[in-house]
């Protein structure tokens, strides 16, 4: 891994614009990253796109991946539209061998999104890793406020991991995994934006319920972990870019304000930010938390969460861990800019990131 900037000038020198970033973004007229409309508009306009965007995700799907969709009922009550990819079972390389579990949750600040915005990298992962990726909904804000995303998260979870460890005489509720689906290959749960956040306090609430079977990794790309107005003495000379990015395109702070005045979140709460009890919280994740791989964007808001975060876990816990810093670009910028080069590079790094977790299956704090 990189070094990762660590004092306050190399931070702040990681939000100066790249070059072919800035190009791209003048050459579209320089969109603001303030929002457009508010929520429920906003939500309606993803509604009418969204039956063309289920089109192209169908014509995009490689040979050799299958796709199924489910409809699952949780004890919250929700049922949860759920998408599976995973390898045909008539691959001959794949046949025989144990696909490791992916879970992907998609972002959109817990008000907007569907599961097919995980797709791209979901089919990648398939070809990649045989891997069997699921990707679910949860209930949104501002009709479903806080907790409500995170509790319909933890209950999916729950539910493949009950799945991964019976047979499938034994299932309740409609079977997603594939006969060769194992956690023992690899149980790793992920996302990007709000999908990282929740996966983050998904894998701190393993550490605290234990569950079987455990998660073996953490995808984190460009989520929010650290409560902004509780961040811990030690770290805030290097919480910058709440301010900092400000007015960046893609997200300003208006419009991440606009997202958490719908969810109405609860900063304090233990299912808002795995470093909720920090410090407490350390010797528990040294003991289990499983490796993680970040991605932060240095023009993001949540920039700093990533480098505090991945500090933490690396250097008081000795959790392994893996990071790609896209210095000089905005949040999540493969979504707006999926023809840049950056943008197929992110998608790579995550495919290979993602099998540096799977690479990593028992690693702990002794690793």
């Amino acid at each position: 891994m990189a070094r990762l900037p660590s004092t306050p000038d190399e931070i702040l020198a990681s939000s100066r614009f790249d070059p072919d970033f800035e190009a791209t973004w003048k050459a579209q007229g320089s969109p603001s990253g303030d929002p457009p409309c508010d929520i429920p508009t906003l939500k309606s306009i993803m509604e009418k796109h969204f039956p063309s965007i289920q089109q192209k995700a169908t014509a995009c799907r490689p040979a050799g991946v299958v796709q199924a969709e489910y409809l699952i009922p949780l004890e919250t009550g929700f049922e949860s539209r759920t998408l599976v990819c995973h390898a045909a079972r008539d691959v001959e390389k794949t046949r025989d061998k144990l696909s490791p579990i992916v879970v992907l949750f998609h972002g959109g600040g817990n008000c907007i999104g569907y599961p097919e915005l995980e797709l791209d990298l979901a089919y990648q992962l398939v070809l990649t890793h045989n891997a069997t990726v699921i990707c679910p909904s949860v209930r949104q804000a501002p009709e479903h406020p806080f907790p409500a995303s995170i509790n319909d998260a933890w209950a999916i979870l729950q539910y493949i991991g009950t799945q991964a460890g019976r047979s499938a005489d034994k299932q309740s509720g409609p079977s997603l995994l594939p006969p060769n689906a194992s956690a023992s290959a690899g149980f790793i749960v992920g996302g990007s934006s709000s999908g990282a956040h929740t996966s983050g306090v998904l894998a701190r609430l393993y550490l605290d319920e234990e569950p079987s079977p455990p998660l073996t990794g953490q995808f984190l790309s460009c989520g929010a972990y650290v409560n902004p107005s509780g961040v811990p003495a030690k770290f805030r000379e290097v919480y910058l870019s709440r301010e900092q990015n400000a007015d960046a395109p893609v997200l300003t702070q208006r419009f991440l304000r606009l997202f958490q005045d719908a969810e109405k979140p609860d900063t304090g709460s233990r299912l808002w930010s795995p470093m909720w009890d920090y410090p407490d919280c350390l010797g528990l994740m040294k003991t289990k938390m499983p490796p993680a791989y970040f991605q932060a964007c240095g023009l993001d808001l949540s920039r700093d969460d990533s480098l505090i975060y991945e500090r933490v876990l690396r250097e008081e816990c000795g959790v392994p861990t893996k990071m790609d810093l896209y210095s000089g670009f905005p949040h999540c910028f493969w979504n707006s800019f999926p023809e840049m080069e950056a943008s197929k590079k992110r998608l790579k790094d995550s495919v290979e990131g993602i099998g540096w977790l799977l690479g990593r299956i028992g690693a702990n704090a002794s690793g």
